[in-house]
């Protein structure tokens, strides 16, 4: 946004402009321009992520086999499912942090079924960058399974969106000038 008075760059909210000092209060509530970040996360799907395949174990699995998995591919999280290959459950460092780190020695023995988040927030491949940093958010979490029909086919984590945002450009450019 630019002051109307000396076009010096404004921020939404500022009482006065910065560049020639003359008060913005007048001005009332004005619209934020949009740059091509704005645009791209309220509108592109969370399938133009390209998520990573999850790694996907069952409940009667040890933590230690998730732990070391995890550390394999550099996952924060594990996805669980039952025996028709349904999400169950998620297994984060969080989980491990929060309900073994006083059980070290026995993460080989520890059923992931005992620790793991049971029906976590899932996400489809239409709904929007927006919506998912909103269900993040919102529920406190970095990493949402990615599910079809039930069946987790990835995951969206904090890392993969900025990687994408970063990939696509968007976090270099300003405001679109349309």
């Amino acid at each position: 946004m630019k002051c109307p008075h000396c076009d010096h760059r404004i921020l939404l909210g500022d009482d006065e402009c910065a560049g020639c000092g003359e008060s913005l209060t007048h001005l009332g509530l004005l619209e934020p321009e949009r740059g091509r970040l704005h645009e791209m996360i309220l509108t592109d799907p969370v399938s133009r992520l390209n998520a990573p395949d999850p790694l996907v174990l069952r409940e009667d699995d040890s933590v230690g086999l998730a732990v070391e998995r995890m550390r394999r591919v550099r996952y924060g999280s594990v996805l669980i499912v039952d025996d028709d290959e349904k999400l169950s459950g998620i297994f984060t460092e969080h989980d491990l942090v929060t309900h073994c780190a006083e059980r070290e020695d026995e993460v080989g023995s520890i059923r992931l079924g005992d620790v793991m988040t049971r029906d976590p927030l899932t996400l489809d491949e239409d709904e929007t960058i927006a919506h998912a940093l909103h269900r993040m958010s919102v529920g406190g979490c970095r990493h949402v399974p990615l599910v079809r029909a039930g069946v987790p086919i990835g995951f969206v984590s904090v890392r993969g969106l900025l990687k994408y945002l970063a990939r696509s450009g968007a976090l270099m450019d300003g405001p679109s000038k349309s």
